[in-house]
């Protein structure tokens, strides 16, 4: 076995490792245990960082590939479906090894916040286990080499979520949270299983590998709808996971949980499934289904975006930001900004987990108070806080010299290019969302930075009422807290909380990803990130067997060159002209080579159009709320209905109330009735018709076959007792009664004699 696959393997069991020590004894351990849940993510981290060495810096080879595998399930030749064997495994390549070291050190930083934010708690210990199972379950899905094991640890992550985002459980909007997560999720999970279990019936196979490879082939027996149909359901994976339209609804709730989980969620853990998911399953997709994931990206981007410019919980501006960020990564997979979609992925983790982190630090200070209204003047108190959640905020927005501008303008340069040679008309609409979703981004958080950090403080202007619109449930310290805490308390927070927000807001800076501030594809990321040439690797029929798989680099840019892409690259099978699925290229090589040239040829019309939609969204901000010239509230007013439609989220919440959760209680009532009604009275029916049955056949046997029985006995014996009168035993007796008989024999005899003279 490769060591480096060793060292992943050990990687993915250390955070196991670490829920099951703290599970069973955080009571019995010194601060209930949070020191080992450090140590072994800090350990982790370690050596996820050494796999990242190895694989990006050492090997510095975008198809570096290494994998390993073996039977995990062996049921034989099963009768109508032939050899059935479900195998398991582990892939490294450039993203697996990005993704790793990702995602160990910003569940590290969580960790190591988590020991000053949640200190006190009663359920401390228990906590940082939830936190090492959520870890493990999302480093699964980052080396799975299959359908079938992403899947098992897909619903790991969803467990781990519920746990979390309900970990507050005494809270009734913590519980009704946790629910409404693990149900939104469900939906799509059962999607994403029906579009598995499609390509299983094809290829009897879940190994990514084989798939394509049989893709490739053309050996996908049903039509491309099928094909295309598969991919929309794995899809819905990303829908629910990633928080995509219509399934967004849950993420902005899940904020009921821990901050520190909140960062973890957004940023590194579950939404990341989703996108890395798409990335994956990338290959398979039909140009169709890429068209519809576009769409929903977009519209996802700028929904999200519309809403959050309402909101007054700093978290729930912070949930739908991501919401909306989330969108821009799919909206880049959807049009072929594969590599670009995956950089934001990664740049995104870590300026918005400083943002939560920075925001649990603001609560935390500000004695739980999370209603950005009451806030204000907090730049003079909290210097290092305002300092990195003002950096992470510029990566949010897009503005040059930050990681955020390179990765969401690659993403728009590339719609842009998508759209041109699908020959512009509605596919223009996904860069224009795009782009409108950038300048809504600089706006809200323009507002939000002003409102928390600049101006006076606004504590005295809370209302007595804690439950003032706008004014949201908080983690559970807040039952202990008094909300007119005076405001001289506030302080900047401890190093423990301190550290993991100056790391974060670092790698949101342009140089670490790319020594040019404009161009992230003159960047080691964008060179480095696989592009779907690089995922497809060969079949792999040996059990337990190592190898690695090589492929033509690419050049660097929104999405792969047509050079680079191999047949099945290209998104696997095509349909023929009859419907057929055929081996072969989804785009020709020279439309991929358009759509690749109209993206570079995008990228500075994306940076201008995009630089100036910052501006004005930033400008906004300020015109409103730092120079007055707007009054926010006379403006609301004025168009209260658009206001109270973002305000209140577009109403998705009261549509799936009144629609699906009311509509499922009167389908309830419905069913109970017919159960009841129906069913009962069916059931009730057939038993009356027994009873009645049974009395009937009670009585015949009563009174016909007892009566027959009993008659035949009375008869018997009735005879039997005259019988045994007869029966005396005297000689005189007998010859009497033979003379009588003879005797009335002679007469009956001569009474004919007489008769027949």
């Amino acid at each position: 076995m490769h060591s480096l696959i060793q060292l992943s393997i050990v990687v993915l069991l250390l955070p196991l490792l670490s829920f099951v020590i703290l599970i069973f004894f955080n009571r019995r351990l010194p601060r209930r245990g949070d020191f080992i849940g450090v140590g072994i993510l800090g350990a982790a981290f370690g050596i996820s960082a050494y796999i990242f060495w190895s694989v990006i810096v050492q090997t510095y080879d975008p198809a570096f590939r290494v994998a390993w595998d073996f039977t995990w399930i062996d049921l034989g030749n099963v009768p109508g479906v032939g050899p059935l064997q479900i195998r398991m495994g582990v892939v490294i390549d450039n993203l697996t090894s990005i993704m790793l070291a990702m995602v160990t050190l910003i569940s590290l930083l969580v960790h190591l916040y988590s020991t000053g934010y949640m200190a006190g708690d009663k359920n401390y210990g228990r906590y940082f286990a939830f936190l090492g199972i959520f870890t493990f379950s999302m480093l699964g899905i980052v080396l799975s080499d299959n359908l079938f094991s992403i899947y098992i640890f897909w619903e790991l992550v969803g467990l781990s979520s519920y746990l979390l985002i309900g970990f507050f459980f005494e809270k009734d909007s913590a519980a009704d949270a946790q629910k409404k997560a693990f149900l939104a999720n469900r939906v799509g999970d059962i999607g994403m299983w029906l579009g598995i279990l499609i390509l299983y019936s094809q290829f009897h196979t879940f190994s990514f590998e084989q798939i394509y490879a049989n893709l490739a082939a053309g050996k996908f027996a049903l039509s491309n709808a099928w094909l295309t149909a598969a991919g929309i359901l794995l899809f819905m994976g990303c829908v629910g996971k990633s928080a995509q339209f219509p399934l967004h609804v849950w993420l902005p709730d899940a904020m009921e949980g821990p901050t520190p989980v909140s960062a973890l969620i957004h940023a590194a853990t579950m939404v990341a499934a989703g996108v890395y998911f798409v990335a994956r399953i990338f290959v398979m997709l039909t140009p169709d289904a890429l068209h519809v994931i576009a769409f929903i990206g977009a519209c996802t981007a700028f929904m999200a975006a519309t809403i959050a410019i309402t909101q007054n919980d700093i978290k729930r501006v912070l949930a739908y930001s991501t919401v909306s960020q989330l969108g821009y990564m799919v909206l880049g997979l959807g049009v072929g900004a594969y590599s670009a979609s995956l950089f934001h992925l990664v740049t995104h983790a870590f300026f918005k987990a400083c943002l939560f982190l920075g925001s649990g630090a603001i609560i935390h200070a500000m004695h739980h108070e999370q209603d950005m209204r009451w806030m204000g003047g907090l730049r003079k108190h909290m210097p290092w806080t305002f300092a990195t959640f003002t950096l992470a905020t510029l990566a949010l927005a897009g503005l040059p010299l930050t990681s955020g501008f390179l990765s969401k303008d690659a993403i728009l340069a590339g719609a842009i290019g998508f759209a041109k040679v699908e020959g512009g008309g509605i596919f223009y609409l996904i860069p224009v969302l795009g782009f409108f979703s950038a300048m809504l981004t600089a706006f809200y958080m323009g507002r939000q930075i002003w409102l928390v950090f600049f101006g006076e403080s606004r504590t005295h202007l809370k209302p007595a009422d804690n439950h003032h619109a706008g004014h949201h449930a908080h983690d559970s310290h807040a039952a202990h807290s008094d909300d007119h805490h005076a405001y001289h308390g506030v302080h900047e927070v401890s190093w423990n909380m301190r550290a993991p927000l100056v790391i974060l807001a670092a790698l949101s800076v342009f140089f670490v990803y790319s020594p040019d501030p404009l161009d992230g594809a003159k960047g080691w990321f964008m060179k480095m990130i696989p592009t779907p040439a690089t995922v497809v690797g060969e079949a792999n029929p040996q059990i337990g067997s190592l190898h690695a798989v090589t492929a033509a680099p690419h050049l660097a840019g929104v999405v792969p060159t047509a050079e680079a892409v191999p047949a099945v690259a290209e998104h696997g099978a095509v349909a023929g002209e009859h419907g057929e699925a055929k081996g072969g290229h989804l785009y020709s090589d020279s439309r991929q080579a358009e759509i690749v040239h109209a993206g570079h040829a995008a990228h500075y019309t994306a940076i201008y159009i995009s630089s100036i939609m910052v501006v004005l969204g930033i400008g906004l901000a300020f015109v409103v709320y730092v120079f007055g010239i707007i009054d926010p509230d006379k403006t609301a007013q004025a168009i209260r209905p658009l206001y109270l439609f973002s305000l209140n989220k577009w109403y998705w919440d009261e549509i799936y109330d009144a629609t699906f959760i009311k509509g499922s209680m009167v389908l309830a009532k419905m069913l109970s009735w017919f159960d009841t009604n129906v069913v009962d009275g069916i059931v009730n029916g057939v038993a009356l018709l027994v009873r009645k049955f049974a009395f009937v056949n009670d009585s015949f046997d009563k009174h016909v076959v007892d009566g027959m029985v009993n008659f035949t006995a009375f008869t018997v014996n009735t005879t039997g007792a005259v019988l045994r009168k007869l029966q005396t035993g005297k000689v005189q007796t007998y010859v009497a009664m033979l003379i009588l008989v003879l005797f009335g024999y002679f007469v009956f005899y001569f009474t004919r004699l007489i008769r027949g003279i």
